[in-house]
């Protein structure tokens, strides 16, 4: 009985000492904190940097935190000051992404209060001592290593180092197929959207896949460059939509108004994308984000660009209704709309390489919170492995429509 007491003294001990901690002093970590009392955490977002010349304001919307011993009391979660948040109307029904693992992430019942700006959940008493919140699943720079010496390992891709970031990280193009056409995928210029990279990921499973025959149909017709990480520098840093030194590399695309030509002292990640696509030329380009308001998958379009054809509207419509066909998780009814005629920015990615090489291309946005337009799954909302399966899917896409790119 002696013995029973004392364990039980010092168990209450033990876990009266164990308070509520919270970091984010990791790969692609971001959170600030105000205060941790009582079972509560009250935290803002980290801004980052900001660049004159690329957006109108600095930005701040990515989270990603570690909560330490939770496991024996309620602890609640309130992050504040969204309303100077980079997409404020992005919080309403909005769910927080929560992982135990790091593998397996789920979704949480969020609440948002639109006066005050703050976003909370809670998360009740359970077996594990640590869980993990994010904005959405991050995908890891360690990952981002084992994805490169995967392609690196198969007989099918090359992966050349094309340049270097600001902070000096490396910069791959991963290559494969024979064909003459070269259609170009890129992802994560906005670090913070880290779905993109999820779904390079799946596409280039699936294009290296030996047995596969969409894939060897594709590469037989085409070599496909595939751009995983833009913006690797962001990612780690646990920006949103910047790079190191807070310039928003998707409009650093060209000089026109109030937009600047990429360079290697602000932009070089740009620079030597564009650099690759001058010298082995394009015909059609993917690059791939993340929406924070538009529960859907969907095209941006380039209508706007000076050179807009009848060609390139059919070849953007037939690309549309191939991808969703291909995959029920896209739609084509939900988007931005078109730009009006001739007025494009030609500082954006999609719209300069349209322009450049009279060529489709289109920036593939994905949800933060679900695809609730057409195919939702409240319990998980949207993840990386839908993600990693429209990637797969975009190979019958780009398939469908290669034969008529140039013809």
């Amino acid at each position: 009985m002696q013995l029973r007491a004392l364990t039980t003294a010092f168990s209450s001990r033990l876990s009266r000492s164990m308070s509520l901690t919270v970091s984010a002093a990791f790969d692609s970590g971001n959170i600030e904190v105000e205060s941790v009392a009582g079972g509560v955490a009250k935290l803002r977002l980290r801004p980052e940097p900001f660049t004159e010349g690329t957006d109108k304001r600095a930005h701040s919307q990515w989270f990603y935190f570690k909560a330490s011993n939770v496991s024996q009391t309620t602890t609640r979660f309130e992050i504040g000051g969204l309303l100077e948040s980079s997409y404020p109307e992005a919080w309403p029904d909005y769910h927080v992404a929560a992982t135990h693992d790091r593998e397996r992430w789920f979704r949480l019942d969020t609440a948002y209060d639109g006066a005050s700006g703050t976003l909370s959940w809670t998360l009740p008493p359970g077996e594990a001592s640590q869980v993990y919140f994010a904005y959405f699943a991050p995908y890891s720079y360690e990952r981002h290593q084992d994805l490169i010496a995967r392609c690196c390992a198969s007989p099918l891709a090359t992966v050349e180092v094309i340049g270097s970031s600001l902070d000096g990280r490396d910069l791959e193009l991963v290559s494969a197929g024979t064909g003459p056409l070269n259609l170009w995928v890129a992802a994560r210029q906005h670090p913070g959207e880290s779905m993109a990279e999820w779904l390079a990921d799946g596409l280039l499973r699936r294009l290296l896949d030996p047995v596969d025959p969409v894939a060897a149909a594709l590469l037989r017709l085409a070599t496909v460059r595939v751009v995983p990480n833009m913006n690797p520098d962001g990612s780690i840093r646990g920006h949103l939509r910047t790079n190191a030194c807070g310039a928003n590399l998707n409009r650093e695309w060209a000089s026109t108004g109030e937009y600047a030509a990429p360079t290697l002292e602000r932009s070089p990640e740009v620079f030597h994308v564009l650099r690759k696509l001058d010298e082995l030329g394009c015909d059609a380009y993917v690059d791939v984000h993340g929406d924070e308001e538009i529960p859907a998958n969907f095209f941006a379009g380039t209508q706007g660009i000076p050179a807009w054809t009848p060609r390139l509207a059919s070849l953007f419509r037939a690309f549309s209704a191939a991808y969703a066909h291909a995959s029920p998780d896209f739609q084509t009814v939900k988007g931005y709309g078109d730009d009006e005629p001739g007025q494009a920015n030609l500082a954006i990615c999609g719209d300069q390489v349209a322009q450049r090489f009279d060529c489709l291309a289109v920036t593939l946005e994905m949800p933060f919170k679900d695809s609730t337009f057409d195919t939702p799954m409240p319990e998980c909302g949207w993840t990386p492995q839908r993600a990693e399966r429209l990637g797969a899917s975009l190979l019958d896409a780009l398939l469908d429509v290669a034969p008529t790119l140039r013809a």
